[in-house]
């Protein structure tokens, strides 16, 4: 698994200096292997020969006391893009982390912390609603992990709305 990321993180540090003539967009994501909150995504220019693209999101929500944090990252391949749509594949990775932190005073709460994993390749499609708005959908086939355990190989969509400019 630690190669999986590294080679994502890889993949996205070699794909930065590309990032200038890139189309960028930036909304909101869901999914197994793609995290939940608040997405950035690059892909190359129309023009471009390249076929590369990534997203990353992610959003932290912590209190005192507790706390959850999911974030994601995936490596888009463009398989066909046309004015209003784009086929491509993608490799990704989505985490979630919970915990709760109880104070002295609370004698019902127990102090625990959670973590869930999903990464794994997928298929996906891109529909511009509008010229500068679009939304995705992705089925992956992500292998899951939570707490220590392996949980099974699920098909959980992943979704994207998004602003380009």
């Amino acid at each position: 698994m630690k190669n999986l990321i590294s080679v994502l993180i890889l993949s996205l540090i070699l794909l930065i200096p590309a990032a200038a003539h890139a189309e960028h967009a930036v909304g909101f994501a869901a999914g197994s292997t793609r995290g939940m909150g608040a997405t950035y995504r690059s892909l190359p220019d129309p023009g471009d020969t390249s076929p590369w693209g990534w997203q990353v999101t992610g959003l932290p929500f912590i209190t005192t006391d507790e706390g959850t944090v999911s974030a994601g990252a995936g490596l888009l391949y463009l398989l066909h893009r046309g004015k209003k749509a784009m086929a491509y594949a993608s490799l990704g990775i989505g985490a979630l982390v919970t915990w709760n932190n109880c104070s002295d005073d609370d004698e019902f709460c127990e102090d625990e912390s959670h973590w869930g994993l999903g990464a794994g390749p997928g298929l996906g499609f891109e529909l511009r609603v509008m010229d500068n708005v679009a939304w995705s959908v992705e089925i992956p086939l992500a292998v899951m992990f939570a707490d220590n355990k392996f949980y099974g190989l699920y098909p959980v969509p992943n979704s994207s709305l998004v602003f380009y400019w």
